[in-house]
């Protein structure tokens, strides 16, 4: 079962002040600078779909994968008459999906492989639905940030119509293993009903730094072309837990 079941029917909810329009703009435009030809392109951890939509609105016909058959739901759900396409599937493992343009994993789907062998599989899933000279993208957490920042506990509350849904995120760092435990305790309210719903679930994240990133690439058939800090042209650096890689597939 995927971290998100719970989590699902609340999510949107939750991200509704994440401009997911800006985002699939800069990297749509990141993708073109490349050599990427608008065409097919596939998400691998796609969630509710909503990055999905915003690159079909961008000319892309766009496959999204997500391990959570409940974020699959919302996001088949949504998608009206958009050129998308979604699966329920484990983005590490190669599907049918094959001669795509490009290839995004997207909102640290590669931190939440918290293993070498797990980030080389997710990639590898991207080299086998590529055409050759294909272009990915992906983000992550950059481990600088991390470790200069430390972690702490945030509150997030949000509220639509009658709902209301108060998050609690408490951390725990292993260092050692370059992981953080994210404790969540959700509690979420309709306002027309007489509970109160609690969900509690727990996120392992894997921090990277650019050379893991780079080694990863090389070793599954790509060419690194860059990493930057999310969301620019700039280079990682300690402000922004967020960062990015670029790589090119190369021809055989």
């Amino acid at each position: 079962m995927s971290v998100f079941e719970q989590y699902a029917p609340w999510y949107d909810l939750l991200y509704q002040d994440k401009d997911y329009a800006t985002e699939a703009a800069f990297v749509d435009e990141r993708l073109r600078a490349h050599g990427a030809r608008v065409g097919r392109l596939l998400d691998l951890g796609c969630g509710t779909g909503v990055h999905a939509l915003e690159f079909a609105r961008r000319g892309w016909t766009v496959t999204g994968i997500d391990l959570s058959e409940a974020m699959i739901r919302r996001a088949q759900a949504s998608k009206g008459d958009a050129t998308v396409s979604f699966r329920q599937g484990d983005a590490c493992e190669a599907g049918p999906e094959r001669d795509f343009d490009a290839v995004v994993s997207l909102f640290h789907v590669a931190s939440y492989q918290t293993s070498q062998a797990r980030l080389e599989g997710l990639l590898r899933t991207a080299h086998a639905a590529l055409k050759p000279g294909g272009i990915l993208l992906f983000d992550y957490w950059y481990g600088g940030a991390v470790l200069a920042q430390g972690v702490e506990t945030r509150v997030k509350v949000i509220e639509r119509g009658p709902l209301r849904v108060t998050r609690i995120a408490q951390s725990d760092h292993d260092e050692t293993e370059a992981i953080v435990q994210v404790n969540y305790t959700l509690f979420c309210e309709d306002r027309h009903a007489p509970q109160i719903q609690r969900v509690d679930e727990s996120h392992r994240m894997r921090y990277w730094f650019p050379f893991e990133i780079a080694a990863a690439l090389k070793a599954t058939g790509f060419e690194p072309i860059g990493h930057y800090a999310w969301p620019s042209m700039e280079l990682p650096n300690s402000s922004t837990w967020a960062a990015y890689s670029v790589a090119r597939k190369l021809t055989p």
